[in-house]
């Protein structure tokens, strides 16, 4: 077995910024007396947030997904007609059927098998592991993995609490087999509860409770959201998850040079750092700029810190994610500096 190694990373993010101010203004929920504070104040003391992203109107999940495909082609020096396969996560599709990923293969104008999960803040490492299998497997040598979300879609424009916490963008990276030189994937974890599926849910949209004007009276298209269980739960699994995928690799936390995690708040990646007796200066933490992106969430972080030129070559990275379904998991890798190695 060969491991897979990042060779090309890229994100997209819309261009309509959302600020604390912009929520409050929209918002019939949020009582400035009762919270003592402004929203923005109130933003940036509970979960760090302070500002995120917005789709603009036409602009869909697969066109931010095709945008930061087309970015991590291009730092790879790939063309899109050697890409074998495309696996992408979403929750947001553009439409039911065709899939995005179908989109977003027809954009890229390659021939590329596509699969798409319907996964949500933890669909790029459930990425990873599909086309991992999928590279070893069938004997290919590249893949695009791609996580993109407009959560927008499912927030209640009248309530702040989900406003403050999602944003929309798309990230992607390029994954190519059997590198030498001991870079590459080398272990995962993953997990998942469905009893504990209630924390986060859209209660309707579905097949069991289809779109009516009930529903719509009584705004049950929106993402409805567990606030007092989530940060508790999200920090044991994000810790659960990291410690397991160290164990898988035979390393310990002081060997890890960067933690990339999902950013579900501020908060709750500092409260995983302490757990994990890990200094915060080791994460890459960009929630406070661009919010809870769901499947977008690490490949954007991991992009940006990329085009930073935060790894260095050789470099151990730990990228945890917990989220909806309940599910959890973790990648553990070994950077490779691409860019210098051409």
């Amino acid at each position: 077995m060969t491991d897979k190694v990042i060779m090309g990373t890229g994100s997209y993010l819309p261009e309509r910024i959302v600020t604390n101010d912009d929520i409050e203004q929209a918002a019939v929920d949020f009582d400035r007396e009762r919270a003592g504070c402004t929203l923005d104040e109130w933003c940036r003391k509970q979960m760090g947030a302070v500002q995120r992203r917005r789709v603009a109107p036409g602009e869909g999940t697969s066109d931010m997904a095709t945008r930061a495909a087309e970015r991590a082609l291009e730092d790879a020096r790939v063309n899109a007609r050697d890409v074998d396969f495309i696996v992408l996560a979403t929750i947001t599709s553009d439409h039911r059927v065709p899939p995005t990923a179908a989109l977003v293969q027809r954009d890229l104008a390659t021939s590329a098998r596509f699969l798409q999960l319907d996964s949500a803040c933890t669909g790029f490492v459930d990425g990873l592991m599909v086309a991992d299998g999928l590279l070893e497997r069938l004997g290919a040598e590249t893949a695009l993995v791609i996580g993109t979300d407009a959560m927008s879609h499912y927030l209640d424009p009248q309530k702040f609490r989900a406003q403050t916490i999602f944003g929309d963008g798309a990230g992607a990276v390029v994954l190519r087999n059997g590198l030498d030189g001991g870079y590459g994937v080398k272990a995962y974890s993953t997990g998942s509860s469905g009893s504990d599926g209630y924390m986060v849910a859209v209660p309707a949209g579905g097949t069991k409770k289809p779109i009516t004007e009930e529903v719509i009276a009584r705004r049950e298209q929106y993402m409805e959201l567990a606030l007092k269980v989530i940060p508790p739960f999200g920090v044991a699994k994000m810790v659960q998850a990291t410690n397991e995928v160290l164990a898988h690799a035979g390393i310990t936390n002081e060997d890890v040079d960067w933690v990339v995690p999902h950013q579900a708040s501020c908060n709750i990646v500092t409260d995983t750092a302490k757990a994990l007796d890990v200094p915060l200066h080791k994460f890459i933490l960009n929630f406070g700029e661009v919010g809870n992106t769901s499947a977008a969430s690490i490949p954007i972080a991991l992009d940006e810190a990329n085009r930073l030129g935060c790894f260095r070559d050789g470099e151990r990275l730990i990228m945890p994610a917990v989220g909806a379904g309940m599910a959890w998991g973790a990648a553990y890798l070994v950077w490779h500096d691409y860019r210098r190695a051409r």
